[in-house]
């Protein structure tokens, strides 16, 4: 089941509760104080991200299998002149 945060309006508390999705229109009209809480979820997309932890590069078998099958298989790419497997750190 998956696990909702609610802000409580009232006292300004982070509340989590656990329901089923067909639950939660349920929920959220018997209790009006409770206002749905998203947290800011870290983007995933680049890649120092897509790295092997402490060397800012992505990990030798990402390189091997996705980036040379499309070297070799996509038509007019430039991977092959442009593709830089070293990222300089974020931090």
């Amino acid at each position: 089941m998956p696990l909702y945060e609610f802000k409580n309006l009232n006292t300004g508390e982070i509340e989590e509760h656990q329901m089923k999705i067909s639950e939660y229109d349920n929920f959220k009209a018997s209790n009006p104080h409770l206002e749905r809480y998203i947290t800011e979820t870290p983007s995933f997309g680049d890649g120092a991200r897509m790295s092997t932890p402490g060397i800012g590069q992505p990990d030798a078998r990402f390189e091997r299998e996705i980036i040379g099958r499309i070297k070799k298989n996509v038509h007019g790419n430039t991977l092959h002149k442009t593709h830089k497997t070293k990222m300089p750190r974020e931090w």
